[in-house]
C-alpha cells in the first residue's frame, strides 16, 4: 500500500513573513524529470559530487543517479529480474564499489536468501545476483534493526530482517540476523544469530550461525560490527550481573567475556566503531534510572533520564584499554529548559539525578584524527493533548553534539536546541523531522525544519514548537571542529515557492552530502515531476 503524502506548503503564521534567510548558504533547484512512485527510497553519494538513488515499489526497482553540478538527472533504469518475495534490505558501498542488498523468501523451504547485485554507475544498471547466504530456518526481525532503520525511510513498516555492516575502511561487509526462536519463553530461549563476514566483492569470507551464550531473560543484544580483521564483534549486557559482555565471532569460534567497565546503570543504546588503529569503540548514553511519567488521562509512559555518555576502547584481545565517563552538568542540563523545567532539574540534581529526558544516539563518527563526534536527539512517543482531545506524539527535541579527543579528552560539547512535533499516525509527518547529519571540510553541520520564532534563539530560551507537516524554515546549525563554536541559519522557508515551484515531501531521510559543504534532496514538485535542490555554503 502506497504512502499518502500530505504537502508541505501550509501557509505559516503571520510573524514569519519577511523572516531574514542567511546570506552563507545559496538554495538552487535543477531540471524537473518524471517522478518515480515507490514504497521505499534510499540515497547515497558515490563521488565526483553525484548522488545514487534506489526506488523500490514491490520487486520494481529504479535505480537513479544525480550531479549536483548540473543539478540533472544522469541516468535512469528500471529492473524487474527479481525472485518472488524480494525485499530491499540496504544500498552499501563496499570498497570502490556500490551493492544493492536484498533478501527472498522460500515459501517451500521457510528460509531467506540473501543476494547482492553490484550498480554500474555509469548506466544505472543492476549486475546479475549474486547469492550470499540462506538462513537454515525462518527469520525474525529484532529491536535492534528497527532502531537503527529509521522511522522516516521505514514508514510503510517494512523494516528489514538482515543488518548490513561495513567496517571502518569499507573492505568488510558483515551480514547479521536472527533465527526465529523455537521457544516463545524468554528464559528458556537462546537466540540464534547468524554472521556472515564478506570481502569488498561480495565474497564470502567465513559465515555460521551461533547459538547465544545466555537467554533472552538474561541477556540483551546491544551493537554489532566488523573490522578489516575478519572478526565479528558483539556487545551485550548480562541483566542479572548488571555488566557488558563482549562476544568474538570469527571463522573458527566463539568466545565470550565480562568487560570491567560502568554498571549498574540503565543505557538506552549502545553503538560499536571499528577505531583507525584496529581496537573496537563502544559509546552510548547511560541514566540512572527510568522516570515513568502519568498524563492528565491517567496513562504511564516511561522515560529515560540521561545523565551522560560513556565510551570505552577494546583492543585485539578483547581487553578495555581504555574507558571514560563524560557526565552533564547542572548547567549543560538546564540549557533551553523552562523556569519550571530548570527548577525541577536542579531539586533532582541533589541527589544526582538531574539529566536529559528520552535522548537518543544518533551519530557515532570516528575522524581520520582518531577523534570522535557523538550526535544525540530528545526523541520519545506519549499520549498527550493534541489539538481537541488526546492522541500519539511524536516528539524530536534538542540535539547533543560532543567531540572526544584520539586520547580521550572532552574538547567540547554544545546543546543546539530544537523542538519539533507530530501525530505518530502521520509517518510523512514525522518523515519530516528530526535530523540530517554531516561532516564538511572544517565544521559539522545539522539540518533540520524550525519554527521561524526560533531564528534569534538565546541559549537560555526555549525553543518555540515546529509541528510536521506545516510547512517551516529549512534550519542549519554549524558546529566548528576545531573550537565547537556554533553558527545557525535560516535556509529556506517551505511554505514559499522556490523558483516558481511549490516544494512537497521534503523529508530528512533524502538529503545527502554531495561534497563538503553542499547538500542535495529530491523532493516532488507536482505535474508527476520530481527535482533536486542544492544546499551550497558560499
Amino acid at each position: 500500500m502506497k504512502r499518502i503524502v500530505l504537502a508541505l506548503s501550509m501557509a505559516l503564521p503571520f510573524f514569519a513573513l519577511g523572516q531574514q534567510l542567511s546570506k552563507d548558504f545559496k538554495v538552487s533547484t535543477g531540471t524537473p524529470y518524471e517522478v518515480v512512485d515507490a514504497v521505499i527510497k534510499d540515497y547515497t553519494p558515490v563521488g565526483n559530487e553525484q548522488i545514487l538513488s534506489v526506488k523500490v515499489d514491490g520487486e520494481r526497482v529504479s535505480v537513479q543517479k544525480f550531479d549536483a553540478k548540473t543539478m540533472k538527472e544522469i541516468c535512469r533504469k528500471w529492473h524487474e529480474d527479481f525472485p518472488k518475495y524480494a525485499k530491499f534490505q540496504k544500498l552499501i558501498q563496499a570498497g570502490d564499489n556500490y551493492y544493492y542488498i536484498f533478501e527472498a523468501y522460500n515459501k517451500k523451504e521457510k528460509t531467506f536468501t540473501v543476494y547482492s547485485r553490484e550498480v554500474d554507475l555509469n548506466t544505472c544498471s543492476l549486475k546479475p545476483s549474486k547469492k550470499l547466504l540462506t538462513s537454515s530456518r525462518p527469520v525474525t526481525k529484532t529491536g535492534e534493526m528497527h532502531a537503527m532503520a529509521g522511522f522516516s525511510m521505514w514508514g510503510s513498516g517494512l523494516f528489514p530482517k538482515f543488518d548490513v555492516i561495513t567496517s571502518f575502511d569499507k573492505s568488510k561487509v558483515l551480514i547479521r540476523y536472527r533465527l526465529k526462536p523455537e521457544s516463545r519463553r524468554d528464559a528458556v530461549n537462546k537466540d540464534e544469530l547468524g554472521f556472515y563476514v564478506f570481502d569488498a566483492s561480495m565474497n564470502k569470507v567465513w559465515g555460521k550461525e551461533v547459538k547465544m551464550p545466555h537467554t533472552e531473560k538474561e541477556m540483551n543484544n546491544l551493537a554489532y560490527t566488523v573490522g578489516k580483521d575478519n572478526v565479528a564483534y558483539m556487545l551485550s549486557y548480562i541483566n542479572e550481573k548488571k555488566k557488558f559482555e563482549l562476544i568474538t565471532v570469527t571463522e573458527s569460534g566463539v568466545t565470550n567475556k565480562i568487560l570491567p567497565v560502568k554498571d549498574g546503570l540503565v543505557f538506552q543504546k549502545f553503538d560499536l566503531r571499528e577505531h583507525a588503529n584496529g581496537n573496537i569503540l563502544a559509546a552510548g548514553y547511560y541514566a540512572n534510572g527510568i522516570d515513568f511519567k502519568v498524563n492528565w488521562t491517567g496513562s504511564m509512559s516511561t522515560s529515560m533520564n540521561v545523565n551522560g555518555l560513556y565510551i570505552f576502547e577494546i583492543d585485539k584481545k578483547g581487553e578495555v584499554v581504555n574507558k571514560k565517563d563524560y557526565p552533564f552538568s547542572l548547567d549543560f542540563i538546564q540549557q533551553n529548559l523552562s523556569d519550571r523545567q530548570a527548577e525541577k532539574a536542579e531539586k533532582r540534581e541533589e541527589d544526582g539525578k538531574a539529566g536529559i529526558g528520552d535522548l537518543v544516539l544518533r551519530e557515532f563518527k570516528v575522524q581520520k584524527d582518531g577523534s570522535i563526534i557523538i550526535v544525540g536527539e530528545v526523541n520519545y512517543t506519549r499520549n498527550e493533548m493534541w489539538m481537541m482531545g488526546t492522541d500519539l506524539v511524536t516528539h524530536y527535541g534538542n540535539i547533543v553534539m560532543t567531540k572526544i579527543s584520539a586520547d580521550g579528552e572532552l574538547l567540547w560539547r554544545k546543546k543546539l536546541p530544537k523542538n519539533q512535533a507530530a501525530l505518530a499516525d502521520r509517518p510523512d509527518d514525522v518523515g519530516t523531522l528530526g535530523l540530517f547529519y554531516a561532516n564538511g571540510n572544517d565544521s559539522h553541520y545539522v539540518l533540520f525544519l524550525d519554527n521561524a520564532k526560533n531564528a534569534d534563539l538565546g541559549v537560555d530560551e526555549v525553543p518555540a514548537a515546529h509541528k510536521g507537516g506545516h510547512g517551516g524554515f529549512l534550519t542549519a546549525y554549524k558546529v566548528n571542529d576545531a573550537t565547537g563554536d556554533v553558527e545557525k541559519h535560516l535556509i529556506q522557508d517551505l511554505s514559499e515557492e522556490l523558483n516558481g515551484e511549490n516544494i512537497y515531501q521534503f523529508y530528512m531521510s533524502r538529503i545527502e552530502k554531495a561534497k563538503d559543504n553542499a547538500f542535495l534532496v529530491e523532493v516532488y514538485i507536482k505535474k508527476k515531476r520530481d527535482n533536486m535542490i542544492k544546499i551550497e555554503l558560499k
